[in-house]
């Protein structure tokens, strides 16, 4: 198998093949494209060290749904943010509105 793929096992008993490189094509790969894998490989390994490669070899698609999902929720708590700095601006003296820490606000309820 040449180390292309491991094996683990688990406590239930199952066995699972996974591939040592889980972005490489399988199936059989035409010369050019065995070339140009090695000699990309072989870049990696010489100038890896470099930041530049490394952040180019780290670097990995995230889909459109995704990404637009996460901009509009970060602009969501970005609005919430300023919603509640405006409220603590505008009151009026001696009423005072509690801090809730972001951890508590995730709480809905604890269970008896």
């Amino acid at each position: 198998m040449d180390s292309k793929y491991i094996l683990s096992g688990s406590d239930d008993g199952n066995i699972r093949l996974w591939k040592a490189h889980a972005s490489e094509k399988l199936g059989v790969n035409d010369w050019r494209e065995k070339n140009k894998l090695e000699y990309s490989a072989k870049l990696k390994e010489r100038y890896g060290h470099l930041q530049e490669i490394r952040r180019i070899d780290k670097h990995r698609r995230t889909p459109k749904d995704i990404k637009v999902a996460d901009a509009r929720k970060k602009e969501m708590i970005a609005a919430e943010k300023r919603k509640e700095e405006r409220r603590r601006k505008h009151l009026k003296k001696g009423e005072e509105v509690k801090n809730v820490p972001e951890r508590q606000k995730s709480i809905v309820g604890v269970a008896k």
